[in-house]
């Protein structure tokens, strides 16, 4: 993720009004509850309101409780009922939270490895204790202190244990935001002692919102391409796009309109692409747009795809359809995604992930007989 792109520079929430309203309640009702679980897949844009939502309670840096008021013209006084979820340029404290430099906002992410571009997998213990110590603090400003921790998809058993710790007995004026992009992966007992928000994947017009004002794609016809790949995700799209994920598409398009042919050669265009040092996902975005192309092939058996990121793609998934049972796609699909993160996992050899893939394909190919 480039750093423009990090949600800490959001300049305003698309979508989600659902969940801003909820919180927006329980805010100004005096309902704060002090821990915070925003749920749902990734890259929808949950980090993206927890930066928003602190901005704005940073920003007012009064009790929820008080009335607040906006004076127009010095003559009629109306009280504010909403947090200001925009950014504004000229606003310090703004500034200070996109270049993480407010001291009331403590942000537990993961860290990229000495001497390496490669960011680790998993949040130290050490860093999801420093809220303890961050909390027992008084607010720099006199008001609340916030803390984001972005995801505990990343955090360990020690992480996680450490954190429960911290809940069990939550200080007055702090406010933490969990980021979960997997339900399964939260103690029960952190669920237990949080509000829970659940967020789901954005429509088509705000999606390409989102993706509009990241700046990253000019050419009209990419950004059609990445909204449709996207799914509701615009960090999603951005992560492909990032590492040239349209060009990759167009492959797989490819390799699948070759069946029934199965051999290397079906995936032969494919290595390069995962060796290239500037794709430093590889693997990881092709199994993602593996993922795309079978979830896309299956809802168009069944009449569900409105819109074709090419004619290439819709002759390709006919031609596909031809040769696999509509009901066996979704276990190709997890067997081609367990066999890529096996390899994602012990740095197998990337090759060898590109053969077993075609193994898995022939598996499934109800015209192909073992030789």
């Amino acid at each position: 993720m480039s750093l423009k792109s990090h949600p800490r520079y959001i300049k305003r929430l698309i979508g989600h009004h659902q969940e801003k309203q909820l919180f927006e309640d329980s805010f100004f009702n005096n309902t704060l509850q002090h821990c915070w679980l925003l749920e749902g897949p990734s890259g929808i844009g949950k980090a993206s309101f927890a930066y928003c939502a602190a901005r704005a309670i940073l920003s007012l840096n009064v009790e929820p409780n008080k009335d607040l008021l906006l004076f127009d013209d010095n003559e009629n006084a109306k009280a504010i009922n909403h947090l200001d979820f925009s950014y504004n340029d000229n606003n310090l404290i703004h500034n200070r939270i996109s270049e993480n430099t407010h001291t009331d906002l403590k942000i537990i992410e993961q860290i990229q490895e000495e001497k390496s571009t490669q960011i680790k997998e998993v949040i130290p213990v050490d860093k999801v204790r420093e809220i303890e110590s961050f909390f027992s603090k008084t607010s720099g400003e006199g008001g609340w202190r916030i803390a984001i921790i972005d995801s505990l998809d990343n955090l360990n058993k020690h992480g996680s244990n450490a954190l429960l710790k911290i809940l069990e007995e939550p200080p007055k004026k702090c406010l933490i935001f969990l980021i979960s992009h997997n339900k399964s992966n939260v103690l029960d007992t952190i669920r237990s002692r949080s509000r829970i928000l659940k967020f789901s994947e954005l429509n088509h017009e705000d999606t390409k919102l989102v993706i509009e004002e990241s700046s990253i794609i000019e050419n009209e016809e990419d950004l059609t391409k990445i909204n449709i790949l996207a799914g509701g995700s615009p960090g999603k799209a951005i992560i492909l796009f990032n590492n040239n994920g349209l060009e990759i598409y167009d492959k797989i398009i490819a390799a699948f309109n070759q069946i029934p042919k199965m051999d290397t050669s079906l995936v032969e265009p494919l290595l390069k692409d995962i060796s290239d040092k500037k794709n430093i996902l590889g693997l990881k975005i092709i199994s993602i747009l593996m993922t795309i192309y079978l979830n896309r092939a299956y809802k168009r058996s069944l009449k569900l795809v409105k819109i074709n990121i090419s004619d290439e793609e819709r002759i390709s998934q006919d031609n596909f359809l031809k040769f696999f049972n509509i009901a066996d796609i979704p276990t190709l699909w997890e067997n081609i995604s367990t066999n890529i993160n096996l390899s994602l996992n012990f740095n197998l050899d990337k090759k060898q992930a590109m053969i077993n893939l075609i193994d898995n394909i022939k598996k499934f190919n109800k015209n192909y007989e073992l030789q």
